[in-house]
């Protein structure tokens, strides 16, 4: 007895006015006295705060799992008085130690030491302190209280629930297992009134995954437990993916436990069924009021299932989570080769995935493109091929910048494997299957393409074209510059496929950096360059579908109304070729007096004149196409050309058209007079001879010489503008002899396009204003 006074003697001040103040019965309450001591020792030894509440923290603690609630209470009423008595620079050290224990007391399962320990932090509330502490955070306050606001019986009765299901789901029998995930999942079906923040579903998550990749047992048993699985695991995401307060099953450590137990049973399922990739979206056995959660369906179609509902409940955020899994595994289990297993993958996603965020998905998939940069051509053809099944669907909400961001991760790979194909050394096998690969993301852009709009269309081809090269040095630049072309090809493939898109008005269709571009293009050295710009015309210009109905032809007759469809006038197209159309014949002129043109630069020259003409159907257009054709005749009697019979065919063929466009008797009757002159004498004058010996394989040569008793079979000028004019046309333009005249490189500025000084520009303009 002596000697437990003596060890109570040496122990520190604080701890002895601590243990004073407990009664030796609790119903006495705390001792007034010994409080008093208690609290004046605190306040002229504030430094001893911090001690005191961390002994004081030590009693509730063990009074609490002891379950002595009068002492607790005890506890906790000192705490409070010596909180509200202290005012100084270590309350802030003392304050943690009394919220240790007020969080001590609500983490208890008794009601009465919840209600005591809510009572305290109300008391705390109402504490003015002189200094804020920044550290201090009150998250389980939060959390806690508002569980305790949803109390009640049945959520008590809930954790019982879940920690009987955890026992069977923890036993090895098969049998129990099965047991708890569909009682879990009876569960999962029951709409709660109130949500319970405490409850924790992480072992379930882990435990469910696990048995969706169950194979150590016999065939029908790891088929039961798999089902079982992929059931407990659809319970979970309804249980939490709509509740961010819940287990966050969009975390990495859950997320990747999930979508694998998924992949290995659709990857199991689809290599040994015979259903086809392309699946969509079915009810689930659990958006059925009537169907019934534990039936009979296959593993594989039950994670379809899972899958599906998974990713039609992510959000813009959750896309990446949701996307990494996927790819980790494909590359993992080597699944890209063959790509039919990825693209069913991809087409169970596009069509459940919410269509705002259906473009991220693809952009993710283009970015795991950049992890094979480095691999072979076959994967990357095989990655890009998911991307062209996938990127149709994405592309209905992709607006703004992404729109530009994707395509330039599309031609960033096409330059690159450009590249490689110039390389030095590289083995035919290299070459041919980075082809396949080019034709790939070629076709990538046109799938992009079909779902945006006509706008979105024009600016991107605008932001292709402003990666042209500068200059074709090299084999690489020239190979770079035609995939670039394909790939504008594709995208104004799309266009004028709707009403919507043939109201467009020729502005939209054709600004500035759009047509500048293309006209410097439509006069490049590169006879399939010229080409290939002239068939972009074709597909933004042509609204009416006329294109493939137009070619160079000299059978008299009247223009086909039915076959041919002339489209409306437009106040806004009229104004647009007022100001551009000059210019834009002018550059047909020069293309079609390039010595190097074969039959297909020939015939798409014709077309684009001629569907200006139809587009715009006023008479300033057709009097530009005329005064054009007056030009090209005059230019080849002037100059000794290779293809002057060429040139002189297709004036043919435009007046032809001309007569026919405009109705015109008296113009007709003299074109018909001239065909059946060169029909007579001069067949080489004419289409059917004159194309003709632009083949290969062909006997009659184009390089005739040039007749001097011509004028007969040529048509005349002043007879065409007169005919024209009985119409009620004006025809002052075709009164001055045509100024087109080759561009010189002096006069082309540093960025490819006219100078404001190029002489074609101002006489051009000067005969159009005269």
């Amino acid at each position: 007895m002596t000697c437990a006074w003596c060890c109570a003697k040496c122990r520190p001040r604080y701890q002895r006015h601590v243990d004073n103040i407990f009664p030796m019965d609790p119903a006495d309450g705390l001792v007034k006295g010994e409080m008093q001591k208690l609290t004046y020792y605190a306040l002229t030894n504030p430094r001893k705060l911090d001690r005191i509440g961390n002994y004081l923290a030590k009693y509730l603690s063990d009074y609490v799992d002891h379950r002595r609630k009068d002492y607790a209470t005890i506890s906790m009423k000192a705490m409070e008085q010596l909180l509200q008595a202290c005012r100084s620079a270590n309350i802030n050290l003392f304050v943690e130690s009394f919220l240790r224990m007020v969080q001590k007391l609500l983490e208890s399962p008794e009601p009465t030491l919840q209600v005591l320990g809510s009572t305290s932090f109300v008391h705390f509330a109402n504490i003015q302190e002189d200094t804020p502490s920044y550290h201090r955070r009150y998250d389980f306050f939060v959390s806690k209280f508002s569980s305790m606001c949803c109390q009640s019986n049945i959520n008590l009765f809930v954790e019982s629930f879940l920690r009987m299901v955890q026992k069977l789901l923890e036993s090895p029998e098969p049998t129990l297992q099965v047991l708890g995930s569909t009682s879990f999942v009876h569960f999962a079906n029951i709409q709660e009134d109130t949500p319970s923040y405490h409850r924790r579903y992480d072992f379930f998550v882990s435990k469910f995954s696990s048995m969706c990749c169950q194979s150590n047992m016999n065939n029908e048993t790891s088929r039961a437990v798999r089902q079982a699985g992929l059931r407990g695991l659809q319970g979970v995401i309804l249980k939490t993916v709509s509740d961010d307060l819940q287990v966050n099953i969009w975390e990495d450590v859950h997320i990747q436990k999930i979508m694998r137990a998924l992949l290995v049973n659709i990857h199991e399922g689809y290599t040994t069924s015979a259903t086809s990739p392309a699946q969509t979206r079915s009810m689930s056995p659990w958006e059925s009021e009537n169907s019934d959660p534990i039936a009979d369906i296959d593993p594989d179609i039950l994670a379809r299932h899972v899958l599906q509902d998974l990713v039609s409940r992510a959000s813009y955020g959750h896309i990446k989570s949701l996307m990494m899994p996927l790819f980790y595994f494909l590359d993992n289990q080597k699944l890209w080769i063959p790509n039919k297993f990825p693209m069913h993958c991809m087409s169970l996603i596009m069509h459940s995935i919410q269509m705002s965020s259906a473009y991220s998905a693809v952009d993710l998939l283009l970015a795991h493109l950049d992890e094979h940069k480095d691999g072979g051509a076959q994967i990357r053809c095989s990655i890009v091929e998911v991307v062209s099944s996938a990127v149709s669907s994405a592309s209905c909400e992709s607006i703004g910048p992404t729109i530009l961001e994707m395509f330039g991760r599309l031609l960033k790979y096409l330059k690159g494997s450009v590249a490689t194909c110039n390389q030095e050394d590289v083995p035919v096998e290299t070459i041919q299957g980075e082809k396949v690969f080019q034709e790939g993301l070629v076709h990538s852009v046109g799938k992009f393409s079909h779902g945006i709009q006509t706008y979105q269309k024009i600016e991107v081809c605008t932001f292709i074209l402003q990666k042209l090269p500068s200059s074709l040095e090299s084999e690489e630049d020239a190979q770079y510059e035609d995939m670039l072309l394909q790939c504008i090809m594709k995208i104004t493939s799309s266009l004028n496929e709707s009403s919507n898109d043939k109201a467009v008005g020729l502005p939209t269709l054709f600004p500035l950096s759009l047509i500048v571009p293309l006209q410097r293009l439509s006069v490049s050295d590169v006879p399939k360059t010229r080409a290939m710009t002239q068939q972009i015309f074709h597909s933004i210009l042509d609204r009416h579908n006329n294109h493939e109905k137009v070619v160079p032809s000299v059978t008299l007759g009247e223009l086909p109304e039915e076959n041919i469809f002339v489209g409306p006038q437009k106040k806004q197209d009229v104004l647009f070729f007022k100001r551009n159309g000059p210019e834009i014949y002018l550059h047909l002129y020069e293309s079609t007096l390039k010595e190097d043109n074969d039959l297909d630069n020939y015939t798409c020259v014709f077309r684009t004149a001629v569907l200006w003409c139809l587009e715009v159907p006023v008479d300033e257009v057709l009097v530009e196409l005329i005064y054009m054709v007056l030009g090209l005749q005059d230019e080849a009697c002037s100059d000794s050309r290779t293809n002057a019979n060429i040139v002189h065919a297709l004036v043919a063929a435009f007046l032809v058209f001309a007569a026919r466009y405009s109705r015109n008797e008296a113009l007709l009757q003299h074109i018909n007079n001239i065909i059946r002159k060169r029909q007579s004498d001069k067949p080489h004058l004419l289409p059917g001879v004159a194309f003709s010996s632009l083949d290969k394989d062909s006997d009659i040569d184009p390089t005739l010489e040039k007749d001097e008793t011509l004028s007969p079979y040529l048509f005349d000028a002043s007879l065409v503008a007169q005919c024209l004019q009985q119409q009620g046309t004006n025809v002052d333009r075709l009164s001055d002899p045509y100024q087109g005249c080759k561009k010189k490189p002096s006069e082309t500025s540093a960025d490819g396009l006219a100078s404001a000084t190029d002489p074609r520009v101002s006489k051009v303009a000067a005969c159009y204003h005269a």
